[in-house]
Order: C-alpha cells, then structure tokens, then sequence
C-alpha cells in the first residue's frame, strides 16, 4: 500500500486558549492553529481554525516568540490523536510570511 500524507497551509497563527504545552506519549508538544478566512458564496466569511502541534524544540521555541495573528506558512502531515482522535497537523516546518 502506498500512502501519502503531505500537507501545507497558510494563515494566521491562533494561540488555543488554555494551556499551550502539553505531553503525551509523543513527547511534550505546543498546539496552536492556523486560521483560515474563506468567502462562502452567501457572502459571509468563514472562520476555520487548523489545529497544530508541533514536537521539535526549535519550532516550538518559534512559535512561542511570535505574536498573534502572524501570516505563517506550515507544512506537516495530517494525523490523529491517539486517545480522542481529534484531527491535527503535526509541524514539520513553520514560515512567517
């Protein structure tokens, strides 16, 4: 079987309210989303907010010196919690743009 799991997405950075650190049996980890601003065909805005977590100590270092509402670029892969299975993007590289 061949599986491809590749993903990148721009927006602005949205710190999650609550903690911003947490572990698992991963490691210890930073979430955080990305949110999207699209135009439905109604006309309203729609608000979609990508949920992050990113394990690489630099890249959560980097995260923690930036500001909210930053333009960012994140490339990752799609996975699923092990325990709730909530959708999420594991960081693998994070821009400003």
């Amino acid at each position: 079987m061949v599986v491809e799991n590749y993903v990148k997405v721009a927006g602005l950075l949205h710190f999650i309210k609550g903690h911003m650190e947490d572990q698992n049996q991963l490691g210890k980890y930073v979430h955080f989303s990305v949110r999207q601003d699209t135009q439905c065909s109604d006309g309203r805005v729609r608000h979609d907010f990508l949920v992050m977590r990113a394990y690489d100590g630099d890249i959560k270092e980097w995260i923690k010196d930036q500001q909210e509402g930053a333009p960012v670029r994140v490339e990752g892969e799609v996975k699923s919690s092990l325990g709730s299975g909530e959708m999420y993007i594991l960081v693998k590289k994070i821009e400003s743009l």
